[in-house]
């Protein structure tokens, strides 16, 4: 018999007995939420096994050895009514990313739904697809490899759990407190008072006697980030804190082996300076800078090497950022030379390790001593530098070849690490943890410069909505290696900073979405008005609203905004049942609205 489980929230578990009629009202729909978990091991099996020797697997099992043409599991579930549904992928994929179509009742949904790398097959996690609509009884839930589709990789699959959409799936417009706990919570589980650092993870299992010089680095820069948001001086303090505990860890000297390394801890702290006025901080910025250009050689062309004892290896880590930091710096004190450098390493960087038909950037050359670039590393990180060092030189330049070499490279890269959710996929783990929000920083600092670049914002908030629907309802304020399912602990200090990154940015981008919504509203309400799709009454009262929501956003009375922007939805709905409104200006004033309003 097909092991599953159901899940009746508020309904008291008599009620699973007469489930045949709870199916049949529609009025409990809206006081429940209906659910119901079956084993993949128990389905209809084509040429996969099962196995259960991982602990912590659901039913009796799960399907293993999965990784060939014809392979698939079909699920037979059973829905109370049509309507649409999330499934929810149980796995595990500890050879890395991997992908399956899927399929109801034999009809493509999805051509590649991902399940990001878990690191271990013992680490179980979850991907879901939204939006499935379910006919009313038994429907089959296909999940199969095939190759042409671009299905690839090994996979253990567990269990599928269907259930209703919640109003617990949405997170509402705003973001803005829930960066704040994050930094709150950040603080509250990873602080230590002792070493005056980031503890390197929690619960706090690992020996933190290894030195993550990095990064701590980038804990210095989201504390800069609360700070700039906030205007709070507590967080600048906080900075200054561990600044000092990095230094005394690091026997008294910033410098370190590792360019990049370096380059991380002058970006942090060349912002510390600009907000302390600091003279420390600035000497060691000065310090590190003149340290990191000894790493420059001729040697393939030029370029700064990765570490002190492997100069004949030049990659993306440690050039994108020296650019980035050379141009900052011309910024701060006008230094034409600082200029040069950054066009210099900028121009090696991107003739050497950048593909020109895509702007897919490379990881580096030689580094197995054969001068080969390798080009199959491919990872957010180093994505997310490259757009950052293009950004910084059209702000200073003006050169449009930058600006277009950032727009290239982003959306290669939303297209490439993206899943069938929009989130960002790669899964890490040591300092592979901090690569997805790296990458976010970077992408927000386009955003701000090109505000019409309105997907690349809403991607950044996607993600970070997913990822506080998997934190919110767990006791501390978490983020692992994953932006969505489930959250796996013992959580690293890399991917809790990761996580805060993606959150300071996204409530960076939302005024950039919000302000594009609104223009966007009022120029459609007045184009759809004169193409006669719309009646001139509820034009009227609609275009009202529009300009209440502006007034109040621009007066940061956020809330206020929303009200009035769920008053245009109202209206809207009211003119259609009038028949005031077409359904094309249904469809596109409401598409609008949805980007706010979920």
């Amino acid at each position: 018999m097909l092991f599953k489980r159901c899940g009746f929230p508020v309904v008291i578990a008599v009620l699973f007995v007469f489930s045949t009629l709870v199916f049949q009202s529609e009025n409990l729909k809206a006081t429940t939420s209906w659910s119901e978990e079956y084993d993949a091991a128990q389905g209809t099996l084509h040429n996969v096994v099962t196995e259960n020797a991982e602990a912590n697997y659901f039913g009796e099992g799960y399907v293993a050895g999965w990784n060939g043409d014809g392979q698939a599991v079909d699920i037979q579930v059973n829905v109370p009514r049509d309507d649409k549904y999330t499934l929810v992928f149980n796995y595990s994929g500890a050879a890395g990313s991997a992908t399956r179509y899927l399929e109801v009742d034999g009809e493509m949904v999805v051509d590649q739904v991902r399940f990001s790398g878990t690191g271990s097959w013992a680490d179980w996690q979850t991907t879901y697809v939204k939006d499935v609509f379910l006919t009313a009884g038994e429907n089959t839930i296909t999940l199969g490899f095939d190759s042409t589709t671009g299905s690839r990789n090994w996979l253990n699959y567990d269990s599928l759990l269907v259930k209703e959409a919640s109003s617990e799936d949405v997170v509402e417009w705003g973001l803005k407190e829930e960066a704040d706990r994050a930094q709150q919570s950040t603080y509250e589980n990873f602080w230590n008072d002792n070493s005056h650092m980031f503890n390197n993870q929690y619960p706090h299992n690992e020996n933190n006697d290894q030195f993550h010089y990095w990064w701590q680095a980038h804990g210095i820069d989201i504390l800069i980030d609360r700070y700039e948001r906030s205007g709070d001086e507590t967080y600048l303090d906080q900075a200054g804190i561990l600044y000092e505990g990095i230094k005394t860890r690091n026997g008294g000297d910033i410098r370190n082996d590792f360019y990049d390394d370096m380059l991380w801890m002058a970006l942090a702290l060349q912002r510390l300076h600009l907000h302390t006025d600091n003279p420390e901080y600035e000497q060691a910025v000065h310090t590190l800078w003149e340290d990191i250009k000894t790493g420059w050689s001729d040697e393939y062309g030029g370029g700064i090497a990765w570490n002190k004892f492997q100069l004949d290896y030049k990659n993306t880590p440690s050039n994108a950022p020296a650019v980035i930091l050379a141009a900052r710096l011309y910024e701060q004190y006008g230094n034409q030379e600082d200029l040069e450098w950054a066009k210099k390493i900028y121009n090696w960087h991107k003739n050497t390790l950048v593909d020109p038909t895509n702007g897919l950037v490379w990881d580096g050359i030689n580094r197995t001593g054969d001068g080969n670039i390798d080009k199959s590393w491919e990872f957010t990180y180093n994505q997310g530098v490259y757009i950052g060092a293009s950004v910084k030189l059209f702000e200073i330049t003006g050169d449009q070849q930058y600006l277009d070499a950032a727009i290239q490279t982003a959306e290669t890269t939303k297209e490439r690490f993206t899943n069938h959710n929009g989130i960002i996929y790669e899964g890490g783990t040591g300092d592979g943890g901090l690569f997805k929000g790296i990458l976010t920083r970077y992408v927000a600092e386009l955003v701000k410069t090109d505000q019409s670049q309105i997907e690349l914002a809403e991607w950044i908030v996607t993600n970070a909505q997913s990822v506080w629907n998997q934190t919110k309802t767990e006791p501390e304020i978490l983020f692992g290696g994953t932006w969505e399912g489930t959250l796996s602990k013992p959580v690293e200090l890399s991917q809790q900073l990761s996580g805060v990154m993606l959150m300071e940015h996204a409530v960076t981008l939302e005024p950039v979405i919000f302000e594009s919504v609104y223009k966007e509203l009022a120029t459609q309400v007045d184009t759809l008005q004169t193409d006669g799709d719309l009646k001139k009454s509820v034009a009227k009262k609609l275009s009202n609203r529009v300009r209440q929501v502006e007034h109040h956003y621009n007066k940061g009375n956020d809330k206020q905004a929303l009200k009035h922007l769920a008053e245009f939805e109202k209206h809207l709905q009211k003119g259609k049942e009038k028949g005031h409104v077409t359904e094309l200006a249904y469809e596109k004033l409401q598409l609008l609205v949805d980007k706010i309003l979920n």
